[in-house]
C-alpha cells in the first residue's frame, strides 16, 4: 500500500482512533460508556470522516467487486465470517432489516448498497458465503458478500484497520465496526455493533441523500 492509498488509510485509522476503540466482536455484549456512546451517535451534518480506501475482492459467483463500482451510490461496508457465533449474525440480522426498510422506501438497490467482507476466506468460500447470504434474505442486486484469498486479503483488511486474532474453537476475534460511505466514496459514519441502529442508519441514509454534492 503506497503513496494516495497509504495517506488514505492513515487518514481512516486516525478517525478511528478520534472516533471508537477497537471494540472485539466477541465481546460484543460487554456494556458501552456513556462517553462512547457519544462520540458514535449520528450528528447532523454526517461529516467526512476519510476517504474509504479502495478495494476488489471476490463474489460468490467469482466476479471481482471493487469500491469504485458502487460510485454514486451510498454503501454499507460490514466485516464479518459465517461461523461466528453471536456478533455477526446479529450484524447481518440488522442489516437486513435495514435492507427491507430501504426497499419499501425506493431506495436500494438503486441509490443504497451493501457490502459485506468476510475476514475467514479459508473457511467461507463462495458457497458458503452464497448460503449465509439466502438466510439472511440478502437481495444479490445490492448486497455483496466477498471474500479473497487470505494473502490477497491481508492488504484490504489493514487499509480499514480491521485486524483479526484466532480465537480457540475456531472463533475470530476482530472490531465489530460498519461504515457508512457516500457516493463520493467517502467514510461518512461509523459505527459500533452495539450502537448500530436500523433505525438510526435510514435516517443518516436520507440525510446522506439529500446532501448536496461534493
Amino acid at each position: 500500500m503506497r503513496g494516495g492509498r497509504q495517506l488514505a488509510s492513515l487518514v481512516l485509522v486516525a478517525a478511528l482512533l478520534l472516533a471508537v476503540a477497537p471494540r472485539p466482536a466477541r465481546a460484543h455484549d460487554a456494556p458501552q460508556r456513556a462517553g462512547a456512546a457519544r462520540l458514535l451517535s449520528t450528528h447532523p451534518s454526517l461529516g467526512v470522516i476519510g476517504r474509504a480506501p479502495r478495494f476488489t475482492l471476490g463474489d460468490p459467483e467469482g466476479r471481482p467487486v471493487s469500491l469504485t463500482d458502487f460510485a454514486g451510490r451510498i454503501v454499507l461496508l460490514a466485516f464479518i465470517y459465517t461461523s461466528c457465533p453471536s456478533a455477526c449474525p446479529l450484524v447481518t440480522q440488522r442489516m437486513a432489516v435495514l435492507q427491507r426498510r430501504l426497499t419499501a422506501a425506493g431506495l436500494f438497490p438503486s441509490r443504497v448498497n451493501f457490502v459485506s467482507v468476510t475476514v475467514d476466506p479459508d473457511r467461507d468460500t463462495t458457497e458458503t458465503l452464497a448460503r449465509y447470504a439466502k438466510g439472511f434474505g440478502a437481495d444479490p442486486r445490492g448486497w455483496k458478500f466477498l471474500r479473497d484469498a487470505s494473502d490477497a486479503l491481508r492488504p484490504m483488511l489493514a487499509a480499514w484497520d480491521e485486524w483479526t486474532k484466532p480465537l480457540p474453537a475456531g472463533e475470530i476475534d476482530h472490531p465489530a465496526r460498519l461504515y457508512l460511505i457516500d457516493g463520493a466514496g467517502r467514510v461518512r459514519e461509523i459505527y459500533s455493533l452495539s450502537l448500530f441502529d436500523e433505525r438510526q442508519a435510514f435516517l443518516d441514509i436520507r440525510a446522506l441523500l439529500v446532501q448536496p454534492g461534493p
